[in-house]
C-alpha cells in the first residue's frame, strides 16, 4: 500500500473555459470542448460495439482507466437503461488517481443536462477521496460502479474481475505516462476475457505497441471531431487464470440462499441477494435483531488507524458504504460524533490521525469531530434491511451437505430448509462451525436524564436514547458472561463522570432500560467473510506451499456450499453491509467489491492458512 497517506490528492482544476474543467498539472482537458457526451458515445460505446456486445450475457463488465468526471459511466448507464437486456447486470470497474471532490463534481455535470437524473443519483453516492475501492450500487437499473482510487498500476493489482470491454480515457500518453505503461497493458490482459474489446481516443505508437505486446490486436478507426483517428483493440490471447493465492476469492455458487442469523450481518446479506434477484431465506431461533444487534441504540463510527494498510482501506470503505446504505432509513440519525481521547497518548494519536485524514475527521482541540458518523436504532435498521425476506423461526443444530445443496436440520433431525448454499451469519452462534471466533460480552444502560446534544465516544460512549434518556455503553468482558448488571451500570456511570462530568451531572438515579449481548470477535480484531475451510483448502494450501500450485491449479471436487460472515465485534453495523455486498457479489460471479489485499485480510480462510503454515 501507499506510504503517503490514506487519501488521494485532489485534482488541480481550471474552470476558466466554458466547455468544462481543465487539469493544469497534465495540460489536458477532461472531455471534448465540442461535445464531451457525444465523444464518449462515439469513441467508447461504439468503439466497444455497444449495445450489441452485451446481448445474451448475464453479467457485463466494463473496465475503465480514468473515471474523471464520471461522464463515460453516465453515458454507459444511459445506454444500458435504453437498450440493455431485460435481465442481467452491468458493472463498471474504474480507476482514478485524482478523484473529484463532492463539491466539484456537480459543477462538471452541468455540461450534460440530458443526464441530470442519472448524475443526481451518482452524486448521492459520490465517494470520498479515500484510496482503494468504492462500490456504488443502483439496483433499480441492475448497475454497479466500483471506483478504485489509486495509481493505475497499483489499482489493477487489486481488481478481481473478468472484463468484457475497456475504456482507456486518461490524460494524453505524453502527459500521463504512468497510466499508459506496459505494466498497465499487461495487467489489463490478465483481467480480460477472450475477445475483450478496447476503445481509446489516442493512436500513439507507444499505446499501439503496448496493447499488442499484452495480447491485443489493434486497429485504427476514424476519430471524433477534430481528432483524425482513434484505436480499437480486441484481446486475442487466451483468458488467463487468476493470480495464485492460498487465500483465494470465493467462487460463485447458485441456488437458493439460506442465511442463519437475523442480525445486521444476516439482514445485510438478505438485502444484497434480493437486489440480485436471488431466492433467499433467513433462519433465526428468536427473530430479527435478537442478539448482539439488538441494543437500544448504537453509534456508527469508522475504525481509525494511523497507517495506510489493506484492512484500514477496507474498513473505512465499509463505513462509507454503510452510511450510504442507511441513508434515508427510519432510525438513522447522521448527526456526527465527537471522539474524545482516553489519555494524553490517545490525544496525540487522535490528533495525528486527524492530520492524515480528510475533512470528515476534524481535530478541534478537545477531540476528533466526525461529522459523517451517526446515531442509529439497531432493530429498526435490521427490520428495514430484511424487508420482505422470508424468515423461519428455528434453531439449526447442524447442516448436511450433498452434491446438489445443503439441508438445515433442527435438534430433532427434522429438515428446516433445503438450499443451494448456507451462510452462517449468527454472530457468536457461528462459533459452532468456525473455531476462530471468541466471545466478548457487553452491557449498556439507558438512564433517565438530559441527553447530550451530540454523541460522544471515548472507548465508552453516551448518546440520546430512543424515547428519551441517555444511553451509556458499553462494557467489554471476555467470554459469554457479562457479569452483574448493577456492577456494569456503576462502571458505566463512573466512566462517564470521568470523561463527561457535565453529562453525568444531568443523570437521574432511574435506570430505564438495560441490555446485554455477546459479540463474536477474532484474534486480529477483524471480521471474517468467505468459505468455511475444509479438506479441500488444506490440500490446496499444501500445493501452494510446495510451489506446485502455479503449474497445477485443480479446483475442489464440488463447489463450496457453506460460508460465514461474522466476527464483527462491536462494529457490525459499520462493516457488515459492504462485506455482505462483497460476499453476495463473489457468490454471483461479479467483480470484487473491495481490493484484493483487503479481501485477503478479511477472508475466513486466513486462520486455516496460518495454522497450516505454522505446522510446516
Amino acid at each position: 500500500m501507499s506510504a503517503d497517506g490514506l487519501y488521494c490528492q485532489p485534482p488541480q482544476l481550471d474552470w476558466s473555459q466554458a466547455s468544462g474543467p481543465r487539469a493544469p498539472d497534465y495540460g489536458d482537458i477532461y472531455f471534448s470542448a465540442e461535445d464531451g457526451l457525444e465523444e464518449s458515445r462515439a469513441v467508447f460505446l461504439k468503439g466497444c460495439d455497444l449495445p450489441q456486445d452485451w446481448q445474451g450475457k448475464a453479467q457485463y463488465v466494463v473496465g475503465e482507466l480514468g473515471f474523471g468526471t464520471g461522464l463515460n459511466a453516465l453515458a454507459l448507464w444511459d445506454l444500458w437503461r435504453r437498450e440493455g437486456p431485460a435481465t442481467g447486470w452491468l458493472h463498471v470497474v474504474s480507476i482514478e488517481k485524482h478523484p473529484l471532490s463532492r463539491a466539484d463534481a456537480p459543477r462538471a455535470f452541468e455540461a450534460w443536462p440530458s443526464l441530470a437524473g442519472l448524475s443526481a443519483q451518482l452524486l448521492a453516492q459520490w465517494p470520498s477521496a479515500l484510496k482503494g475501492a468504492h462500490r456504488l450500487i443502483f439496483p433499480d437499473d441492475r448497475f454497479t460502479i466500483t471506483v478504485f482510487q489509486d495509481e493505475a498500476e497499483r489499482a489493477l493489482e487489486q481488481i478481481e474481475a473478468r472484463v468484457d470491454a475497456w475504456f482507456l480515457d486518461g490524460f494524453a500518453p505524453d502527459r500521463n505516462q504512468a497510466m499508459w505503461s506496459q505494466t498497465v497493458f499487461d495487467r489489463m490482459g490478465r483481467l480480460s476475457r477472450a475477445g475483450s474489446r478496447v476503445a481509446t481516443f489516442t493512436v500513439a505508437g507507444s499505446v499501439r505497441r503496448g496493447l499488442q505486446q499484452a495480447g491485443f490486436s489493434v486497429a485504427k478507426r476514424p476519430g471524433f471531431g477534430r481528432k483524425r483517428e482513434r484505436l480499437e483493440a480486441i484481446f486475442a490471447g487466451a483468458e488467463m487464470s487468476a493470480e495464485n493465492s492460498p487465500v483465494e476469492r470465493t467462487r460463485p455458487c447458485g441456488g437458493r440462499v439460506a442465511i442463519i442469523g437475523a442480525g445486521i450481518a444476516g439482514a445485510s446479506l438478505a438485502l444484497a441477494f434480493r437486489r440480485r434477484g436471488r431466492e433467499v431465506v433467513v433462519v433465526d431461533a428468536i427473530g430479527p435483531a435478537a442478539g448482539a444487534s439488538g441494543a437500544p441504540a448504537g453509534l456508527l463510527t469508522p475504525r481509525l488507524e494511523r497507517t495506510d494498510r489493506p484492512h484500514v482501506r477496507a474498513t473505512l470503505a465499509a463505513f462509507e458504504f454503510a452510511r450510504r446504505t442507511y441513508a434515508g432509513l427510519d432510525g438513522f440519525y447522521p448527526e456526527g460524533v465527537l471522539r474524545l481521547p482516553r489519555d494524553d497518548d490517545d490525544r496525540e494519536r487522535l490528533a495525528l490521525i486527524a492530520s492524515r485524514m480528510n475533512a470528515d475527521h476534524i481535530w478541534d482541540g478537545e477531540g476528533l469531530w466526525q461529522p459523517q458518523a451517526a446515531r442509529f436504532e439497531p432493530a429498526r435498521l435490521v427490520t428495514q434491511l430484511l424487508g420482505d425476506t422470508p424468515l423461519i423461526l428455528a434453531q439449526i443444530a447442524r447442516v448436511e451437505e450433498s452434491e446438489t445443496g445443503v439441508c438445515l436440520l433442527d435438534d430433532a433431525g427434522r429438515v428446516v430448509l433445503e438450499a443451494g448454499l448456507v451462510i452462517h451469519a449468527s454472530g457468536w452462534g457461528a462459533s459452532s462451525v468456525f473455531d476462530a471466533l471468541d466471545a466478548n460480552s457487553g452491557q449498556v444502560a439507558v438512564i433517565a436524564g438530559r441527553a447530550p446534544q451530540r454523541a460522544v465516544v471515548w472507548g465508552g460512549y453516551a448518546c440520546a436514547a430512543p424515547g428519551g434518556g441517555v444511553m451509556l455503553g458499553t462494557t467489554h468482558v471476555r467470554g459469554e458472561d457479562a457479569g452483574p448488571v448493577g456492577d456494569a451500570i456503576k462502571g458505566l456511570r463512573d466512566d462517564l463522570a470521568l470523561h463527561r462530568p457535565e453529562i453525568a451531572a444531568g443523570l437521574d438515579a432511574e435506570v430505564l432500560q438495560t441490555w446485554s449481548g455477546v459479540r463474536a470477535v477474532t484474534s486480529d480484531q477483524l471480521p471474517v467473510s468467505g468459505p468455511l475451510a475444509g479438506r479441500e483448502f488444506a490440500a490446496r494450501w499444501r500445493q501452494y506451499s510446495t510451489g506446485r500450485l502455479p503449474r497445477i491449479k485443480p479446483g475442489p471436487p464440488g463447489p463450496c456450499r457453506q460460508f460465514i460472515l461474522s466476527g464483527f465485534g462491536s462494529r457490525g453495523f459499520a462493516h457488515a453491509p459492504l462485506l455482505a455486498e462483497a460476499l453476495a457479489g463473489d457468490l454471483s460471479g461479479e467483480p470484487g467489491a473491495i481490493e484484493r489485499a483487503g479481501r485477503e485480510c478479511l477472508q475466513s480462510t486466513r486462520f486455516a492458512w496460518r495454522r497450516l503454515k505454522r505446522s510446516h
